[in-house]
């Protein structure tokens, strides 16, 4: 995560599962951070069923079965950040970063490792051992958990990533195409029964909390 020097973060857990509120949500929070001094951004959120995909179609990136998710009703949102298409229901927590940047540039490898560094070691405190895979995969015992995407301006930076504890993987695997390569995914009460996101925010706090962050708990969008 690439934070400002300025050693406090913010932490919203939003309450709505309406996927058009939080993808919006997103994008008023990346402007927030942009726009103004404003400290670091932690955002956990959920949504209800649906497909979300990055802006442009790319066979590296994998795609989706459209015919089956107009089949199905499940509705598809375009993302503010690159990448394939991934699939949300209830059992998925989402969880976002908003930074403030200098200008510098960071590689999108080098964003999506330090992000992933904080989540690795809240689901270590949960009882998982996981792992970042570059360039944008969180795996344990070689499936995976966790898919991140990423934007970035001059000024502001979104690191963005699933996290399967308890989705419909039936579903998932039906309706999703993975790029080549990808392994195969998996829920992480595999290795943890009944883990909720609850018990994820905390340990994410807490690894915060050890590394000097002021951590600032902040009400969610209604």
């Amino acid at each position: 995560m690439t934070v400002q020097d300025r050693k406090d973060v913010r932490v919203y857990f939003d309450r709505t599962r309406n996927p058009v509120e939080n993808l919006n949500r997103e994008d008023e929070l990346f402007e927030l951070v942009q726009e103004n001094d404003t400290p670091g951004l932690l955002r956990f959120w959920v949504n209800s069923p649906c497909l979300i995909r990055g802006e442009a179609r790319n066979a590296k990136y994998g795609w989706y079965n459209e015919a089956l998710a107009d089949e199905l009703g499940v509705p598809v949102l375009v993302r503010s950040t690159g990448g394939g298409v991934v699939y949300h229901d209830e059992g998925n927590l989402n969880w976002s970063f908003f930074s403030k940047r200098s200008g510098a540039f960071v590689s999108p490898t080098a964003m999506f490792d330090q992000a992933s560094k904080y989540m690795v070691r809240a689901l270590d405190r949960s009882g998982v051992k996981a792992r970042f895979s570059p360039p944008n995969r969180i795996d344990v015992e070689g499936r995976k958990v966790s898919g991140m995407a990423a934007r970035s301006t001059s000024r502001a930076s979104l690191v963005h990533g699933t996290l399967l504890l308890h989705s419909d993987l039936e579903k998932l695997n039906k309706l999703c195409i993975p790029p080549p390569g990808c392994p195969p995914v998996a829920n992480l009460r595999d290795w943890v029964a009944g883990i909720e996101a609850q018990e994820v925010v905390e340990a994410f706090v807490d690894v915060l909390t050890e590394d000097g962050f002021e951590v600032r708990m902040a009400d969610g969008a209604s």
